[in-house]
């Protein structure tokens, strides 16, 4: 059986053409670098509610945990939320706490007086306890 012969690379690349008709024909683009992907914010989230970081409790649980939550706006004011958690694990205690922090942050947004709903995912990184300032701490 004859099977053609490949070049032998020892170490050195081949040169290479890419073809991307076929990926502008599909709407992907591709970017060089190494850049984290990011969405292009849609014309409906152009203008989106500012909602301040939530509060982080007091917790004994540690590890990281993570929510999206999503949020209903009537005439610029959060009217509903659902919460949904991304990772398991997280005591039951520990988490009613970071979800009422979470609706919290998004009952105060700031919103553009119009009706819409947006998304948003929140993490908290708690592996580490939290650290007193001195004053807090010395009782000042």
């Amino acid at each position: 059986m004859n099977r053609p012969q490949r070049p032998a690379m020892h170490g050195a690349l081949l040169p290479m053409t890419p073809n991307f008709a076929p990926l502008a024909a599909s709407g992907f683009m591709l970017l060089a670098g190494p850049t984290l992907a990011q969405q292009a914010p849609s014309p409906a989230t152009a203008v989106a509610c500012h909602v301040a970081p939530p509060q982080v409790p007091a917790v004994e649980w540690r590890g990281i945990a993570s929510y999206r939550a999503k949020a209903t706006v009537k005439d610029g004011r959060v009217v509903a939320v659902e919460i949904a958690s991304l990772k398991g694990g997280v005591e039951r205690r520990a988490q009613r706490a970071l979800v009422m922090a979470i609706s919290q942050a998004l009952q105060s947004a700031q919103c553009p007086p119009r009706d819409h709903e947006f998304q948003q995912d929140f993490s908290f990184d708690l592996r580490q306890p939290l650290v007193q300032p001195a004053s807090a701490a010395q009782g000042d």
